[in-house]
């Protein structure tokens, strides 16, 4: 059993069959924010694997004595983008421009808990318009949803709309394209973190699935779909 960000659903889909075929295992997913899973893993702690998209939920789930903490591992990185409809014709020279943007709502995953949410928050409070940070301008107009493929779903909903995610979820729809990518020197940095769940049935099954997150097959998978591993990859917690 799987519990993963929503952001990783393609590829954890991906990189999860070819681990379900070389080990003759069948994989059960759970995709959400990492809010939502860790709450649901403090309420009832069924994962082998929780993949979170910021290390600091997986802070809470130790806290709680929930993990093994000799697992963790941040192993993928990613880039936040602002995202409009392909047909919608908005052009963004500078992030300082975005309150000018003639766009109905901006939304983005939920700034007080989603990890994609926080990064873009953080991103828009750091951008300051000629009397306070774009994040100020534009809060009004904000709409948060659950997670970011609920704010790509918006996107592609209606070409008035504009989003925050990450590279990655832009790269896997057809209607969107993406208006600005933020430097990641705007917001602090986006790791992923895998950590195996205590007391449950097959560890060496679970410790040899968080390896392959990070073997070269994962790496190239992960390159194919945007992510960046060189930043959040195959490092160990201290």
């Amino acid at each position: 059993m799987v519990f993963a960000a929503a952001s990783l659903r393609d590829v954890v889909r991906d990189i999860g069959a070819r681990f379900s075929e070389a080990h003759a295992v069948d994989l059960v997913y759970n995709f959400a924010g990492s809010n939502t899973l860790a709450q649901q893993l403090r309420a009832a702690p069924a994962a082998d694997v929780f993949l979170s998209a910021n290390p600091e939920w997986v802070d809470v789930l130790e806290r709680a004595g929930l993990i093994l903490p000799e697992s963790r591992c941040n192993f993928l990185s990613n880039r936040l983008v602002l995202i409009s409809r392909k047909d919608a014709r908005f052009q963004l020279s500078a992030p300082s421009r975005l309150p000018v943007l003639t766009f109905t709502f901006l939304t983005l995953a939920d700034p007080e808990a989603v990890p994609a949410g926080r990064y873009a928050k953080t991103f828009l409070q750091a951008v300051e318009t000629a009397d306070r940070s774009v994040w100020e301008a534009v809060k009004d107009k904000i709409v948060p949803t659950a997670d970011v493929r609920a704010t790509l779903g918006l996107v592609e909903s209606d070409p008035n709309i504009i989003g925050i995610v990450y590279r990655t979820d832009a790269m896997s729809s057809d209607h969107v394209r993406v208006v600005y990518e933020v430097p990641s020197s705007l917001h602090q940095p986006i790791v992923y973190c895998a950590v195996a769940l205590k007391n449950r049935p097959r560890p060496a099954l679970t410790a040899r699935f968080l390896d392959f997150l990070q073997s070269p097959e994962a790496r190239a998978i992960y390159n194919t779909q945007g992510f960046v591993v060189d930043e959040g990859g195959t490092r160990p917690l201290s």
